[in-house]
């Protein structure tokens, strides 16, 4: 996508491959029989997404922040940031409805927004620079994604992942997170149901990616991280199992429709998962 074959060159010893840059111009060599491994920035349905590291993993949660929105906490997306931005141990990933975005002639009032959606893109990126490169993927939701594809058939998600050069996560699937020698399993995904108890929703992920250690689901904004303990078999004795339902919560405060609804009230903030080679921990903020 962004170097081309420029021919082949013949060095002192080797032949060599030549490439040029669709962006500088410029160009390079390489051994020809250099293995050369494509970059996907895009992760496919079915695939791994996959995280390593030798120490203690905090992966932070950021969904619903809904930057652009009157209600949007700046505060609380603000302490988000510098948490994560102090933390030499944490990362994060965006979980969809990271923008407002209400297109012009929607469905609903252009009201609901306190800047235009080009605005909110420029801000969201101006927000997240201190934490850019602690980053592990985007996500679409249904404000952002959802909209934008379907109005425009262009994903604006998928662009701000490009733009801050990490991978897109467009739907629900496993993120290998491995301590060491241990690999935990996240699922993820953005949630699509509204029904009062969260639960539901991640029977229906657990039920679909069973291998999982933590299950998480945005979108409805209820903040909360339990454990599920189940029995396994391990030798022969039984043992406790323990994973995690987590729905993500949100950065929008009490909004008109969720009043003009009766809609329960909930607390802003984010989820933290820690992973360590023992065992995983996951909290609210």
């Amino acid at each position: 996508m962004y170097t081309k074959k420029d021919g082949k060159r013949a060095g002192k010893d080797k032949i060599n491959q030549r490439y040029k840059c669709h962006s500088c111009k410029s160009s390079f060599s390489i051994p020809i029989d250099t293995e050369v491994k494509e970059y996907n920035l895009l992760v496919e349905p079915g695939h791994i997404f996959s995280y390593k590291s030798k120490e203690i993993i905090r992966v932070h949660c950021l969904t619903d922040i809904h930057v652009g929105a009157h209600e949007f906490d700046l505060k609380k997306f603000s302490e988000a940031v510098s948490t994560i931005s102090k933390d030499p141990n944490a990362v994060w990933f965006g979980n969809g409805d990271l923008l407002e975005l209400i297109p012009p002639n929607y469905k609903i009032s252009q009201r609901g927004q306190s800047v235009s959606p080009d605005e909110q893109y420029l801000a969201f990126l101006q927000l997240v620079a201190p934490i850019k490169d602690k980053c592990l993927f985007i996500r679409g939701g249904n404000h952002d994604f959802l909209r934008s594809f379907n109005i425009l058939d262009f994903d604006v998600c998928r662009t701000l992942a490009a733009e801050m050069n990490v991978p897109y996560f467009k739907y629900p699937g496993y993120s290998r997170i491995t301590v060491k020698d241990k690999d935990w399993y996240l699922v993820s995904g953005h949630g699509k149901s509204g029904a009062k108890n969260g639960d539901l929703e991640l029977d229906k992920l657990a039920a679909v990616y069973s291998e999982g250690d933590v299950f998480l689901l945005g979108h409805n904004h209820q903040l909360y991280a339990k454990p599920v303990d189940s029995i396994m078999v391990d030798g022969d004795e039984e043992a406790l199992k323990r994973r995690w339902y987590v729905r993500g919560g949100s950065f929008l405060r009490y909004a008109e429709y969720a009043r003009y609804s009766m809609y329960p009230i909930v607390r802003t903030g984010w989820i933290t998962m820690e992973f360590t080679k023992d065992s995983v921990k996951c909290w609210e903020n």
